[in-house]
């Protein structure tokens, strides 16, 4: 048992907060249940969703728990498989057969299917948490259903009826378990690490939860991944002849951003921009076709997705600074502050990179929405996208590098931006686009200069540092 205490506490340091939500919607689920037993039959229903959801949150975060436990070096301890089992079998009994002992104390109806649902529930959270990417393909079903919610309800009270349904879910509880846990228990070689400044928007799902622990991806995320890598080494062989033949300034400088930001040359953004557009596509014909709503909506979630890139700068830049030290003896600045202030204005480029995305985005939306008047997102996308891709890259030059400082400043700018951009589409739909655009860009255009120019000017005056990070 001392085994599965440890384990159990792993849970409770990596992902607190899914903790304290889970047993929320646990107390909630007891609550409700008393007032239940107390004879308010309307209270049943809103217990019984509540534990449901208890369930899911708490075995997402235990699969994701699994990912960061089940590492090659992990397999090297003594009856580690058979402690996982142990584990699973505890956690069974907490979260199925205590239930299903109250469900029989109280002869309620239906007993194989609520035990049988408990177990669909619990593998499908552990899939959602082992195997994201898995996980992903049970939403398109949800989202059949949700066309037709007649069929769906229909379906649902002949599958109550059924003898044949808890066949079903258990069936499917188990295809759900080995999809989520066979791939985990694989000892599989460590893959070359990946640089920490990519930006393909595939690791998304896929956050590694522990030093060492591998980024698992499938057939699609591979292929995708092997094109960007296409792409970024056919730019660095462009920039390399370029220099080879003409060894100049800027060119030293588009050669230092090939090192750095190796996704972000001009195919790659092509790439991704494709490939955002067409998850986009199909989410608004899947799911958002039927419903209303502001056009504007849009714009803000485009600028927002944009500068979603940023918080990824700071981390990245901490787990570079060993390999930095190559490219410093390679650099060899006269003094501490040029090299610091290459560094800078090599990750000037994204600042643009970020509002021509936001402007796609933007124009996308605005097409699939056939919005009444589109220049008006545009307008206040592009500045208030340029001004905050300034402000977040100069926050996150030079903020702080613990988890907790980073998640701070990016709230501040995802604040911010939602700030600025509902102000600047106030402004310009009241003021028309000369003096409402011309006050938005004075306005947010003015701090994000002075934000970067204040953040550059700090960041020479540091030294430059190539210790690896304590993580």
């Amino acid at each position: 048992m001392k085994v599965c205490w440890q384990l159990w506490l792993q849970l409770f340091r990596r992902m607190p907060t899914l903790v304290v939500l889970s047993a929320l919607f646990a107390a909630g689920a007891v609550f409700f249940a008393s007032q239940w037993l107390r004879g308010e039959a309307r209270m049943g229903v809103p217990a019984a969703m509540l534990f449901v959801g208890a369930t899911w949150i708490w075995h997402v975060g235990q699969g994701m728990n699994l990912r960061g436990l089940c590492v090659a070096e992990s397999f090297l301890l003594p009856g580690f498989r058979r402690r996982l089992l142990e584990y699973g079998a505890v956690d069974a009994a907490i979260w199925v057969l205590l239930p299903l002992v109250l469900v029989m104390l109280l002869k309620l109806p239906h007993v194989a299917l609520i035990a049988c649902g408990l177990l669909l529930m619990t593998a499908l959270g552990l899939l959602m948490g082992c195997n994201p990417r898995v996980g992903m393909w049970v939403w398109p079903m949800f989202i059949v259903l949700g066309w037709v919610p007649a069929l769906a309800a229909q379906l649902l009270r002949d599958a109550v009826d059924s003898t044949l349904t808890p066949l079903l879910m258990l069936a499917v509880a188990a295809l759900l378990l080995k999809l989520g846990i066979t791939p985990l228990l694989r000892i599989e070689d460590r893959e070359t690490g990946r640089s920490p400044m990519e930006s393909t928007g595939l690791e998304r799902g896929q956050l590694r939860g522990a030093p060492g622990e591998p980024t698992r991806m499938g057939i699609f995320g591979k292929r995708i991944g092997a094109l960007y890598d296409q792409t970024s080494q056919r730019a660095m062989q462009r920039a390399l002849r370029a220099y080879k033949s003409r060894p100049d300034f800027s060119r030293r400088m588009v050669l230092v951003r090939r090192l750095l930001l190796p996704h972000d040359n001009p195919e790659a953004i092509v790439l991704r921009i494709a490939l955002v557009a067409v998850f986009v596509c199909f989410y608004f014909f899947a799911v958002m076709h039927r419903q209303r709503f502001q056009p504007a909506i849009i714009g803000a979630y485009a600028v927002m997705l944009s500068v979603s890139r940023f918080p990824q700068l700071n981390l990245g830049l901490t787990r570079m600074r060993p390999n930095m030290a190559d490219l410093y003896l390679t650099l060899a600045p006269e003094t501490r502050a040029e090299y610091q202030k290459t560094i800078s204005d090599a990750l000037l480029v994204l600042i643009p990179i970020s509002t021509l995305s936001a402007l796609v985005y933007t124009s996308l939306g605005a097409v699939l929405v056939h919005a009444l008047d589109p220049w008006h997102m545009l307008l206040v996308a592009a500045i208030v996208a340029a001004s905050a891709s300034m402000a977040a890259l100069a926050l996150h030059l030079i903020g702080p590098e613990g988890k907790s400082g980073r998640t701070i400043v990016n709230i501040v700018v995802l604040l911010g931006v939602m700030a600025a951009y509902w102000g600047g589409y106030w402004l310009v739909g009241e003021f028309g686009y000369l003096a409402g655009g011309g006050v938005l860009a004075l306005i947010t255009l003015s701090f994000g200069f002075g934000a970067w120019f204040a953040a550059q000017r700090e960041y020479q005056q540091r030294a430059p540092r190539f210790d690896a990070p304590i993580i």
